[in-house]
Order: structure tokens, then sequence, then C-alpha cells
């Protein structure tokens, strides 16, 4: 299936002998794709269901593909999630287009002391929505069929109690000794990555962390910039448990 195009749909979508594709998806196939009847696609509902499907024919602007076979594919473990500090300009939505691209699960944005930004209600629903969007794009792209899971940004007090429910959470912050590599442990089925803003932690916010259940961990000598940390620190978790490489 992965040299055929890739398309994304609701989830459930994928129950019945057929498959609708959104209005933006059939544009794409229709119109930048030239995809036509009896042409052989994959369509996603970015949850792991994944089906080989033929189209068949155009209703209303929409292309509508019999299913031909599906299969359900199971995410690999450990699920990574990034908790990601605020940044300004387009720094963010690099990460997150990254990140998507890695295999990461979810993406969630927080505030902290040190950081540059700040958004108000309306501010935070349209940078949801956005990166939600380039996670979609990144994982047709990827031929990925699971889309990762983005958010509204969050506050410090709200990430805070987050964190203190993972189940494994290792917390960058360049006051730490302990290497990345030995707070690495399982695998468990989950594991969070906490990533400071441009300023980094504060002493007290390391701490906070820390008693939330965070484990303090370095990458090493050189200071990386917030932007790069997360990239870095996703690919040692994932070569360390075997999932790159």
């Amino acid at each position: 299936m992965s040299n055929q195009p890739w398309f994304l749909v609701p989830l459930g979508s994928l129950g019945a002998g057929e498959v609708t594709l959104p209005p933006d998806e059939s544009r794409h196939a229709l119109k930048v794709l030239r995809v036509a009847p009896p042409d052989v696609i994959t369509v996603t509902d970015g949850a792991g269901t994944v089906a080989r499907c033929a189209a068949s024919r155009v209703e209303g602007g929409s292309l509508i593909a019999e299913i031909l076979e599906s299969e359900l594919r199971r995410p690999l473990l450990p699920e990574v999630v990034v908790y990601q500090g605020a940044a300004k300009g387009g720094k963010v939505d690099d990460v997150v287009e990254r990140l998507a691209e890695m295999g990461v699960a979810e993406t969630t944005v927080f505030a902290s002391e040190r950081s540059v930004v700040r958004w108000d209600q309306a501010k935070a629903a349209r940078l949801a929505e956005r990166w939600g969007a380039i996670a979609r794009s990144t994982a047709k792209q990827s031929r990925s069929p699971f889309v990762m899971r983005t958010d509204q940004p969050l506050s410090w007090e709200r990430m805070l109690a987050r964190v203190a429910n993972e189940q494994a959470t290792v917390v960058l912050w360049e006051g730490a000794s302990l290497p990345l590599r030995t707070a690495l442990h399982g695998p468990p089925d989950r594991i969070a990555l906490v990533v400071g803003p441009e300023g980094g932690f504060a002493r007290e916010e390391a701490e906070a962390l820390a008693d939330a259940g965070g484990q303090l961990v370095s990458l090493g000598p050189r200071i990386l910039r917030t932007e790069n940390a997360p990239i870095v620190s996703v690919a040692a978790v994932l070569y360390h448990y075997g999932l790159i490489g």
C-alpha cells in the first residue's frame, strides 16, 4: 500500500464496503493527483486502520472508493509523547511537523515562567487548529496510519498535573547531571519528554517537575535550542528502544 496515494478520512469511515473522501481530500485526489476510476488508493482513519481501495465514482465533487481490503495496525511501544515549551515565531510549527514525521504519538505545548509568547483563548484555538492540520498533513506525507495528537496550549499548572499522571517522564534540563540514556527503563507503554521554552526552566520549575514524578536528565554538555532538543531526545529514545536504526 505504501506506493499508492494516501488519503485521510474521519474515524469510523472505514467500516462499510465503500468510503467517501472528505471534501479537501477529494479535491486533492481529483484535481491534483488526477485519481479516477479504477485507480487504487490507500485510505487511513489516522487511528491505525489502513484500507486498500479502488476509486469507483464521483458524486457531488466527492470521490467514492470501494474498500478492497483493510487492516488494523498497532502502534509501536513505547508510545512517545512530548510536552514542548512555548516558543516564538514558527518554531513550534516546525517541531510539530518533525515530531509527527518521527512517529510521536502526542505533542502538547505549554507556558512557563520564561516563555516568550503568550496566548488568549482565541489564539489558542487557532494554534490548535494549525498544529492539527500540520500533524494530519505530515501523517499523509510519511505514510503513517497514525495522526499525532495535538491540543490547545496548556498553562503551567495544567501541564504539571498531566505530567503527574504520566507513566514515565523525563525532563530535559541543563542543570541535570543524569544522562538521558540512564533514565530510560522498561520499556514502558508510554514515555513523556518535557522540553523547556527558549529561556529554559527556572530551578523552581525543574524541582516542581521532579516532584511530579519527572526525572531531570541531560543531553550532554551542549545547550540545544528549544526547537532542536525534542528532535534529538525523541531520536535517542526511539533508538534506545529499537524503534529506529
